[in-house]
C-alpha cells in the first residue's frame, strides 16, 4: 500500500511546488507536505473548493478508509471504470492531494472518513468503530479477514480497514456466514446500520455463538465489548451489501448557453468602469481625509454616513459599501479613534500610476473574503455570515466568465447562478442563495471593468493567468494611461483633465480650484474663493501664476483666469483678523505705557490697538493671574463694562 509520504516523495519538485502553493503552505518538502495534507482543517479547504463532480466522489470514497478499487468507485456511481467524467473528478482531488493512484487499479487518499462520515445513511468507517477495541479482539478479527495480525491497536485496525476495503473479500466472508448471519447483516445494510438487543448483547459478552457474534468476529460488525453500547455495520462492508446503493454523479456542469456580444462594446464599457471605480474610490479616500467618518458604537460605518459620502462624492450608498471595503482591506484607510479616514499608505499610493493604483485594487478584490453587496443589512465595513465563502464564489464567477471565448457572454445571472452550484456546492447550496450570490459577483466584476454585458474584459483574463501579475498591470496601463500632468485651462475659468490627474496636479487644482467632476474627465472651476484659499495656503500671485502656467497645457493661462488672480490677490489681506485671549483697557494710558514695557508680562505678548486698549494672547485667568504678580491691581469686566465679584470658593469634606 503506497502512503502519501512514498506518493509526494515520487513527484517532481515543480508538481510539490504546485501543491504546496493551492493549500498556502509556505514549503513544499514531501514529509513536510505529507504531515500537512492528512490536518482535518486542510483536508476541509481542499473539499470546499471541489466541485459537485469531484466532491460526489470524495463522498463516495470517504466509505472505504483504507483506499478502494477504481472498479469499486465506478460502480457505487454507476460508471463505467474509464468514464471520462470520473477521470476528470478524480484529476481534481489528485490535484490537491487528496487522492493518488496506487498499484493496479487501487486508489488511496487523505482520511476523508474523519470530515465526511455517515453518508448516504451509513454507519462510519470500521476505523472508527473498532478505535477503541482491545487488542485481543482485533487480532481475531484480523485472523478470520486473512490481514496481517500486527500487535499493536493501529496496526490492526489499518490490516482490517483494507481489507475490508476490498469488496471481494466483503463479498466472500459474506458468502461464508450463516444463513442468520447473512439476514442480520442485510437488514442493517436496508435499514439502520446500529443495532442494539439487549439479548444479544449479552450473548456478545459471555461468547455464545450467535450470528451477531459471527459477524463481530468476522469485522462485517463492529463493536466493542468493553464500552458495550449498540453494534454497527461499518460503512465498508454497507457499501457492499447495499445492493441498489448508487450514489448521485453529475460529471456535466450545467449548459451556459451563451450569447454572441460585441468585444468592443465589451472592452469599451469595461475600461470606462474601471476609470470610474479609480476616480470613486480615490474621491471617497479624500472625502474621509477631509471629514473622517465616524464609526458606530457597534462598529462598521452607517447607513447616513454612507448616504452622506455618497451625496458627496456621487454614487449609491450601496457603491460606497464596496469602495470603503476595497479601501480598508487594501490598507488605504484605517481609524482614527473612532472615525475612518485615509492611511498613511493612501499618500503613496496617490504617487502611483493608475494602472498600479489600481492592481491594488484589483489584487484585494479577487480574495477578499468579503462580499460587501451581499450583506446590505449590517453597516459597512462590518463582515457577516453571509459573506463566508465570499473569495471562493468570486474566484468561481471570474472562471466562468474568462472560461468564454471572445465574443461570447452568458445568457443571464441564472445561468451564473446555476454554475455556481455546480462549481462550489459547499459554499452555495440553495437556488435562491446561488441567484443572490451570482448577481452580487457579477455587480462587483461590472462595476471593476472585469466584465461588462456579461462577458469577460481583457482585465478579467489577466487576473486568471498563471503569473498574470505582469500581464495584468499591462492590460490596466491601457484601460489606465499614465498620469496626466497638465489640464486644459477654458476661458470660462474651467479647468479639465481629460485622463486621470497626477497626485501633486490634483492637489494643486484642489487647492486652487473647486472640483466639479470626476471619472473620465476631470473638471474643476475657478472662482474668487477658490483663488482666496490658494492666498490663505500661503501662495503669493506671482507664485499661483507661476503653478498655473506648470499646470496648463502648453503653459496657456486664459485671461480671464488672470484678471481674477489678481482681482483677488488685490483685495487679499485688506481685513485682517488676529487671535486674542482677551483686552486690557484703561482710562489711564501712562498706566497701560507702563504695563506695555514690564519685561515679566511679555509670554503676555501684548499689543496695543489704542491708546487706551492693550490685547493679551492669554486668556482673562491666566492674564489677571500675571499682571497681580507684576504689582498690579487689574479687576475682571463682565462684558457689559460692570466690574466682576469674585467669590472666594471654599470646599468641604462630604458629610459622614
Amino acid at each position: 500500500m503506497k502512503s502519501l509520504l512514498e506518493h509526494l516523495e515520487g513527484l517532481p519538485a515543480s508538481r510539490l511546488a504546485r501543491l504546496a502553493g493551492l493549500h498556502e503552505l509556505e514549503r513544499a518538502e514531501p514529509a513536510w507536505l505529507a504531515g500537512r495534507l492528512v490536518e482535518f482543517d486542510s483536508i476541509v479547504r481542499a473539499l470546499t473548493v471541489q466541485p459537485l463532480p469531484s466532491l460526489q466522489v470524495a463522498e463516495v470514497l470517504a466509505l472505504r478508509a483504507a483506499g478502494t478499487r477504481r472498479r469499486d468507485l465506478a460502480a457505487a456511481l454507476g460508471v463505467g471504470p474509464a468514464d471520462a467524467g470520473l477521470d476528470a473528478a478524480l484529476a481534481a482531488l489528485e490535484e490537491w492531494g487528496l487522492v493518488w493512484p496506487d498499484d493496479g487499479d487501487w486508489l488511496r487518499y487523505v482520511p476523508l472518513y474523519e470530515v465526511i462520515a455517515g453518508g448516504f445513511g451509513f454507519a462510519p468507517s470500521v476505523v472508527t468503530g473498532l478505535g477503541a477495541v482491545p487488542t485481543g479482539h482485533l487480532q481475531r478479527i484480523a485472523y478470520e479477514l486473512g490481514a496481517p495480525v500486527g500487535r499493536t491497536q493501529r496496526e490492526l485496525v489499518t490490516g482490517i480497514a483494507a481489507a475490508l476495503a476490498d469488496a471481494d473479500v466483503v463479498r466472500a466472508q459474506f458468502a461464508e456466514a450463516p444463513e442468520e448471519a447473512r439476514e442480520l447483516l442485510r437488514d442493517l445494510s436496508g435499514t439502520d446500520p446500529y443495532w442494539y438487543d439487549p439479548r444479544h448483547m449479552a450473548a456478545l459478552r459471555n461468547g455464545r455463538r450467535t450470528p451477531l457474534r459471527w459477524a463481530v468476529d468476522h469485522g462485517l460488525v463492529a463493536w466493542n465489548p468493553i464500552a458495550g453500547g449498540a453494534a454497527m455495520l461499518p460503512s465498508e462492508v454497507g457499501v457492499v451489501l447495499r445492493e441498489d446503493f448508487t450514489a448521485p454523479f453529475d460529471p456535466a456542469p450545467p449548459l451556459l448557453a451563451p450569447v454572441e456580444v460585441s468585444t468592443a462594446m465589451v472592452e469599451r464599457d469595461g475600461a470606462a468602469a474601471a476609470r470610474a471605480a479609480l476616480a470613486a474610490i480615490t474621491a471617497v479616500l479624500e472625502e474621509c481625509g477631509r471629514s473622517p467618518v465616524p464609526m458606530l458604537k457597534n462598529g462598521g460605518v452607517g447607513v447616513r454616513e454612507l448616504r452622506r459620502l455618497a451625496k458627496a462624492v456621487g454614487g449609491t450608498d450601496l457603491e460606497l459599501r464596496l469602495w470603503l471595503t476595497l479601501a480598508g482591506l487594501s490598507g488605504l484607510l484605517g481609524l482614527a479613534g473612532d472615525r475612518v479616514a485615509p492611511s498613511p499608505e493612501f499618500d503613496v499610493w496617490l504617487k502611483m500610476e493608475p494602472a498600479l493604483q489600481y492592481r491594488r485594487i484589483l489584487d484585494c478584490w479577487f480574495g477578499m473574503h468579503a462580499a460587501p453587496l451581499l450583506a446590505t443589512d449590517t453597516p459597512a465595513l462590518v463582515r457577516s455570515q453571509r459573506e463566508e465563502g465570499a473569495a471562493l464564489a468570486r474566484h468561481a464567477v471570474v472562471g466562468l466568465l474568462g472560461s468564454l471565448p471572445d465574443g461570447l457572454g452568458v445568457a443571464s445571472a441564472d445561468v451564473i447562478g446555476a454554475f455556481l452550484m455546480f462549481a462550489r456546492p459547499l459554499i452555495v447550496t440553495e437556488p435562491d442563495q446561488a441567484l443572490a450570490t451570482a448577481v452580487t459577483l457579477w455587480r462587483e466584476a461590472e462595476l471593476l471593468g472585469v466584465g461588462a454585458h456579461l462577458a469577460p474584459t481583457a482585465i478579467c483574463r489577466a487576473l486568471l493567468a498563471d503569473g498574470g501579475a505582469d500581464g495584468l498591470t499591462e492590460v490596466l496601463a491601457r484601460y489606465l494611461p499614465a498620469a496626466e500632468q497638465t489640464v486644459v485651462l477654458q476661458g470660462d475659468l474651467t479647468a479639465v483633465a481629460t485622463g486621470t490627474p497626477s497626485a501633486a496636479l490634483t492637489e494643486f487644482l484642489d487647492l486652487a480650484a473647486d472640483r466639479e467632476s470626476r471619472g473620465g474627465a476631470s473638471t474643476w472651476r475657478f472662482s474668487a474663493a477658490s483663488v482666496r484659499r490658494a492666498f490663505d495656503a500661503g501662495r503669493s500671485a506671482d507664485e499661483l501664476l507661476a503653478a498655473l502656467e506648470e499646470a496648463a497645457t502648453g503653459g496657456r493661462v486664459p485671461q480671464p483666469l488672470r484678471y481674477l488672480v489678481s482681482d483677488v490677490a488685490r483685495r487679499h489681506g485688506g481685513v485682517r483678523v488676529r487671535a486674542v485671549g482677551c483686552v486690557i483697557h484703561s482710562e489711564d494710558t501712562t498706566l497701560l505705557d507702563e504695563i506695555l514695557r514690564v519685561k515679566s508680562l511679555v509670554r503676555l505678548e501684548l499689543r496695543a490697538l489704542a491708546p487706551t486698549v492693550l490685547t493679551s494672547a492669554l486668556p482673562p485667568d491666566e492674564t489677571l493671574v500675571a499682571l497681580r504678580a507684576a504689582g498690579y491691581a487689574p479687576a475682571r469686566e463682565h462684558p457689559d463694562g460692570s466690574i466682576a465679584v469674585e467669590l472666594v470658593t471654599r470646599f468641604r469634606a462630604a458629610s459622614q
